[in-house]
């Protein structure tokens, strides 16, 4: 048996031994006795370690002429053992022992050639020595041979040569070899894929001690690559990459120790793993040890070794640290605010591929951040942040496409984009897409899809989702798309069932060759089909569309002039009319549930309760026991409001008028109609209206001690909006005061109005012949004045509702509705403006009261005001409109509030629209008399 037994040093008695028969062997000649003389030196075998002896016996050995001896002695020239570091003297032994065909001198003077080691590099001499020791069987050598392969380097390219000396290097037991060669079986270099191969070859490269194979195990178990997943074996292995200094199996380790990857959460370990990997220069854990300072993970916040590590990670090439250090400059965090340093490190980072650098350099590019406004370079940057999948990247492509920004405008490719940033997570781009769907951008409307999106972005945080989600509700558009409707045109149902339908008749087809087969109600007596005449129906071509006017398709406009046919010759044929108006509403087939009318069975309305009473009518509410369940959803209960007609058991022409009205300009803005029904008793048409729980204008404000103007805002926009609608139709409403303008709660607490009453309404080319009736602060001076009422008329309206809804009180309230007061307003009278109201606000009001008409702004114009203040205080609090409106906020809360109870109402100071008071004989406008000393009864009288 060998003896083993060891002394104090822990030299063995067999290396004693060979030590000494290696001393009395070197007095000689022996080279291989001097060689392993030096052996035995510079390993400590036998004897004291003592380098510089161990040089001495090298040298010997290899002026004997000794390759091995050679070859270390190179060895100990190019590591300065036990001599000086000499690289030529490194360089020429190793020569010496090449040429003696020592396969280890031959791979380590190919590794001087290759790495300019004691002579001038050439890659092509490193590649030849290299193939020499490797054909010899050196494992070494035949890495470096499949590395030279591999890349190119002293010889041509070939990846299956590469692959097969990699293969007999790790075969041979080289552990860089193996690892080599799994990576050729992971990525197909020179062989094809097989991650069971690879991870076999790992595998051997780790145990043999590999700290890269290491690594690679640790990806594997990870991943499930070539083996079966097992995050404690990839801790495991990770561990040992970590513990034998591989700066990325550190950077991997901290990882897991800070995602629970195989191991329990430790942000402490994980970042001092970081900082191993860090400090080793792997920019990786330079990038993630910035990120534990910025975000306070296993360590002290510190915006200043973040931005170090950053910049560290930055310079090493890593392209998420160099936009990091971009965002750093931007905001001045951790170092001074540096625009134009932000943007060359966005550039950099940009130009690296990195999609968020990408964006981000767009951005600069949109905004001229740190560089000079580009509206193409900002495309053409979000365009590659995009294609490389970056959501923020893709919404900001996509606004670029909808506003033609650096590109032609293409609502198309708009909608595309938003769709994938909106898929990806963007809540910006949910929030857009949404919108995309609700106006019909790029796409189809779809009110479904839009308020999907748009709540996916508000439930997210997003603000503009959050806003448009408020409108929604406020609009109640988002509750008419919960469910898709189905059988919107339900023909005989819920209407009168001795009403009998002109549509229901089968169609009387004329011959469409006779000269006079266009009349369709064409209304000229001259050459008027007899069954036209009739029957108010033909069956020729619509003088409008140019349609053939047959039964399943009336047009529309045919069934409104017809109406107005009627409205015109009517023989009092009551049912013929309701059922013609009925129809009209049920010629859309996109109209929804609210906007289509019904004969409703009088006994279906329940609990009758008097409200209140009109100039020409009584107003009622009720419960509707079959309201249909679309129109529940939407109203959240079943009350309606009833409007009696006085003395209407025939159907007034003025009524009549009024649904017409109704009819052309329903919206969601204006307060709808859901049918009309008859009181058995009475005989008096009823029309049955949406209930609007919180009453008028007036009556929703009086108890209102501290309203927010984002809240006045929203009411004057609804308001607006509404009027907008009744003006684009060419209406004018002629009745705009707070009695007729109805409030209700939407869900979330949130409250709308809507203009309702049109009774006054009439088109804007319409001149009037009967008299003029309103309430008198509401009415435009001109009106007073005997001219005609126009838009811009009720423009003036708009005026005096805007004091009412900033102050909450009732214009003139202390004084009586007379001709004093008319005077007065044509005199330039107008309300008192209450003090802190925004000046912006007052502005426009003045503009809306101005006494010249054409200085009035538009419904629209206001629209878009309201619009952007609603926008700005919402999303802006720093601009200068929303600042006045804040101020505003506080001064309501630090005094007391204008309420309507706290003021003495004059009895003839009264909602109730009222014949105007008529003017003396003498012109206003040449009216010079004194006001404060005129007897204005007795100016009246003397009129009379």
């Amino acid at each position: 048996m060998e003896n083993k037994s060891c002394n104090e040093n822990g030299t063995t008695i067999k290396d004693k031994e060979i030590f000494q028969w290696c001393l009395k062997s070197a007095e000689g000649a022996n080279s291989n006795a001097k060689y392993y003389l030096g052996v035995c030196y510079e390993n400590g075998l036998g004897t004291t370690k003592d380098e510089e002896k161990a040089f001495q016996w090298y040298l010997k050995s290899a002026e004997l002429g000794n390759i091995t001896g050679k070859f270390d002695l190179g060895r100990c020239y190019q590591y300065g053992t036990g001599t000086t570091k000499d690289e030529e003297k490194a360089f020429q032994w190793y020569l010496k022992s090449a040429e003696g065909g020592n396969s280890d001198g031959q791979c380590n003077l190919g590794l001087c050639y290759d790495n300019g080691i004691g002579v001038t590099k050439d890659e092509e001499k490193a590649f030849q020595w290299y193939l020499k020791s490797a054909e010899k069987g050196n494992n070494v050598a035949q890495y470096d041979v499949g590395c030279c392969y591999e890349h190119g380097t002293g010889t041509i390219k070939d990846e299956e040569k590469a692959f097969q000396w990699y293969l007999k290097s790790a075969e041979g037991g080289n552990i860089i070899g193996q690892y080599n060669l799994g990576n050729c079986y992971r990525y197909g270099i020179g062989t094809t894929k097989d991650e069971e191969k690879a991870f076999h070859w790992f595998l051997k490269s780790a145990e043999g001690g590999n700290s890269d194979g290491q690594n690679n195990v640790g990806y594997c178990y990870q991943h499930g690559f070539g083996t079966t997943k097992d995050e404690e074996k990839t801790f495991q292995w990770l561990m040992k990459s970590a513990e034998a200094g591989n700066i990325t199996g550190q950077y991997n380790l901290a990882r897991c120790y800070q995602h629970e990857i195989g191991t329990t959460i430790d942000e402490e370990k994980a970042f001092q793993w970081y900082l191993k990997s860090a400090e080793g220069k792997n920019i990786a854990g330079q990038y993630n040890l910035g990120l534990c300072y910025n975000n306070g993970i296993g360590t002290t916040k510190d915006e200043e070794k973040a931005f170090h590590w950053f910049l560290k990670s930055a310079e090493g090439g890593n392209s998420d640290g160099q936009n990091n250090v971009g965002y750093c400059y931007q905001h001045g965090f951790g170092t001074t605010k540096d625009k134009e340093k932000a943007f060359q490190w966005y550039l950099k980072s940009a130009e690296g591929g990195n999609s968020d650098g990408q964006y981000n350099l767009g951005l600069c590019y949109d905004i001229g951040r740190g560089t000079r406004k580009n509206g193409e370079k900002a495309f053409q940057w979000y365009m590659k942040s995009a294609e490389g999948g970056n959501i923020a990247g893709q919404y900001n492509l996509g606004g670029c496409y909808q506003y033609g920004i650096g590109t032609t405008r293409d609502d198309e490719k708009a909608f595309q984009w938003y769709i994938k940033s909106a898929e990806g997570g963007n809540i910006d781009g949910q929030c857009s897409l949404g919108y995309c769907y609700l106006n019909g951008i790029g796409t189809t409307k779809d009110k479904e899809k839009a308020v999907q999106w748009l709540l996916k972005s508000a439930e997210k945080g997003n603000d503009r989702g959050q806003q448009l989600i408020e409108s929604l509700y406020r609009y109640e558009f988002g509750i008419s798309t919960i469910k898709k409707y189905q059988n919107k045109l339900k023909q005989n149902t819920n209407r009168k069932e001795d009403i009998s339908l002109a549509l229901s008749k089968p169609p009387i087809i004329e011959d469409l060759n006779i000269k006079n087969y266009a009349c369709c109600i064409c209304w000229q007596r001259n050459g008027c089909n007899e069954i036209c005449n009739k029957n108010f129906q033909d069956f020729g071509r619509c003088h409008n569309c140019g349609n053939l006017n047959i039964r399943k398709n009336v047009c529309k406009d045919c069934k409104s002039l017809e109406l107005e046919y009627i409205l015109h010759f009517s023989t009092g044929n009551d049912n013929k009319m309701v059922n013609t108006i009925i129809q009209m509403t049920e010629l859309d087939e996109n109209a929804e549930e609210w906007e289509i009318w019904r004969w409703i069975d009088y006994n279906k309305l329940k609990d009758i309760k008097y409200l209140d009473k009109g100039a020409f009518g009584t107003i009622w509410k009720a419960e509707w026991k079959d309201m249909p369940e679309e129109l529940f959803e939407i109203c959240n209960s079943n009350q309606v409001a009833l409007k009696k007609l006085i003395n209407s058991k025939k159907l007034s022409r003025e009524f009549l008028r009024e649904l017409l009205a109704n009819s052309h300009c329903h919206s969601k803005f204006v307060l709808p109609i859901f049918g009309i029904t008859q009181d058995p008793e009475t005989m008096e048409y009823v029309v049955v209206l949406r209930y609007m729980k919180n009453g008028n204008l007036r009556n929703f404000l009086q108890p209102k001690k501290i309203l927010p103007w984002i809240e006045r805002l929203w009411l004057l926009d609804s308001f607006i909006s509404g009027l907008e609608v009744i003006h684009d139709k060419g209406y004018i409403h002629c009745d705009l005061h707070p009695g007729n303008l109805m409030i209700t709660e939407a869900f979330n607490n949130l409250t709308f109005l809507r203009v309702g009453d049109l009774g006054f309404c009439r088109p804007a080319d319409e001149i009037t012949t009967s008299g003029r009736y309103g309430v008198l602060p509401y009415i435009a001076p001109e009106i007073l004045n005997q001219n005609e009422y126009t838009q811009a008329s009720d423009i003036y309206s708009v005026g005096i509702i805007m004091w009412v809804i900033s102050t909450g009180n009732i214009p003139f309230s202390d004084r009586a509705y007379d001709l004093e007061l008319t005077l007065e307003i044509l005199n330039g009278l107008r309300p008192k403006i209450k003090e802190g109201t925004p000046q912006c606000y007052v502005k426009l009001m003045k503009k809306c009261w101005h006494k010249d008409p054409s200085e009035r702004p538009r419904a629209k114009f206001i629209k878009g005001i309201l619009t952007e203040w609603i926008s700005d205080l919402t999303f802006d609090e720093k601009a200068g409109t929303s600042l006045e409106f804040l101020n505003a906020n506080q001064e309501i809360k630090n005094e007391d509030f204008g309420l309507l109870s706290t003021k003495t109402i004059h009895p003839e100071a009264s909602l109730i629209s009222k014949p105007l008071p008529l003017l003396p004989p003498l012109q206003y406008s040449n009216f010079n008399l004194s006001i404060s000393n005129t007897d204005w009864n007795e100016l009246l009288n003397n009129n009379i």
